[in-house]
């Protein structure tokens, strides 16, 4: 009898030996996995565009990630935009970044835009830079008669910053405009890159042009993908200090066939883009006339711009036929102002974030004031 017990005693200690093995083996592949899973490095995030250096601009964007290139439907699981409007926008599937890239009949889209429109290029300074464009010198602009129309954009920039590709393309041109003249006169852009993308505008070939640079870093030729490095930013040529001149050609690289970069460029978080036209009863535009956009209920910090120089080389964009765009609108209600002399003309509009808004305002100029006749 003692050996039954001895042995059934022995079986249970046996059996409760192995059981307990077997959990402490689940408990440290448990505690493994959860170690492994804990260890694993975050996701990386683009940085939240910084605050801009002009006054009636200086209302930051709001601390969002930037959508990433995108040509179809969000990927599973991509985030969702944060507003209605965008969230009825058409999205798309991030292109991997080492993917070849392969010209399509569909020029691409931005995530959240519309692809009616042509908010196709990344801008050409990295997030956490200086990345929005100067408000007081933007395109068509005179700068209050101060200087030459303008025929892109600026971005103010220390010498040296990186300068990146907007979207894929291949380079036709790098070096200095000492021979080549790409302007109105030679060493005008001083050293510049041009590139031409690998997507057309109803079958017509669009350019980039990045002007002042400190040094090309890409050769004639060479295709490159967005947001690649492809100089640093300097001063050369005509410029008042280091800065980064942007432009878009249409059509063929030539400095007659530009168009307004703010149309193209994408558009920060929860931000849009109004453009317009501003003329007389006869239809007639009228040039370098302030346009006033102020925040309806008072959230959004107000917008100024000038109407379009009257110049041959300045060109509306078909789509809208505008003669003046603001970009970096905040999303809501505005009421556009115009005011000559003391004839005002007001519209109210709404912004919807990752879109263009279009106001037309009609205005009937107070006749000038004669000059009096000084008495002989």
């Amino acid at each position: 009898m003692s050996r039954v017990i001895f042995w059934w005693g022995t079986a249970v200690l046996f059996l409760l030996m192995t059981i307990g093995c077997q959990t402490a083996a689940v408990e440290t592949a448990v505690l493994t996995e959860s170690i492994a899973v804990a260890e694993a490095p975050p996701t990386p995030t683009l940085q939240p565009a910084l605050a801009q250096p002009v006054i009636e601009y200086s209302e930051p964007p709001p601390a969002a990630e930037m959508p990433s290139f995108s040509l179809s439907k969000p990927e599973d699981g991509a985030a969702a935009p944060t507003n209605a409007a965008a969230e009825s926008a058409p999205a798309a599937t991030t292109m991997p970044a080492s993917a070849t890239p392969i010209p399509s009949p569909t020029p691409p889209h931005l995530r959240y835009t519309s692809p009616d429109e042509h908010y196709w290029f990344w801008r050409p300074i990295r997030e956490g830079e200086t990345n929005w464009t100067d408000k007081t010198y933007p395109y068509g602009s005179t700068r209050g008669g101060t200087l030459r129309p303008h025929h892109g954009v600026e971005f103010y920039v220390p010498a040296g910053t990186d300068v990146i590709a907007v979207a894929d393309g291949t380079v036709v041109y790098a070096g200095p405009d000492d021979e080549l003249i790409f302007s109105q006169e030679n060493n005008f852009y001083g050293n510049l890159v041009v590139i031409e993308h690998d997507a057309k505008l109803d079958g017509q070939p669009v350019f980039t042009l990045y002007g002042h640079l400190a040094e090309p870093l890409v050769t004639e030729g060479q295709h490159v993908l967005m947001q690649q490095l492809i100089a640093r930013s300097g001063a050369t040529g005509v410029a008042d200090g280091a800065h980064l001149h942007f432009e878009v050609r249409v059509g063929e690289n030539s400095y007659s066939n530009t168009r307004n970069p703010l149309l193209w460029l994408y558009p920060f978080p929860d931000r849009g883009t109004v453009v317009g036209r501003v003329l007389n009863p006869a239809g007639e535009l009228l040039h370098e006339v302030t346009v006033t956009l102020s925040s309806i209920d008072g959230i959004n910090r107000a917008h100024t711009a000038t109407t379009y120089a009257n110049s041959s080389d300045i060109n509306s964009d078909p789509l809208w036929n505008e003669n003046f765009a603001i970009d970096d609108v905040g999303g809501g209600g505005y009421k556009a102002v115009v005011q000559i002399g003391d004839v005002r003309v007001t519209q109210e509009i709404v912004v919807q974030p990752y879109r263009t808004t279009f106001v037309e305002l009609v205005i009937d100029p107070p006749p000038p004031t004669p000059t009096p006749t000084p008495e002989p």
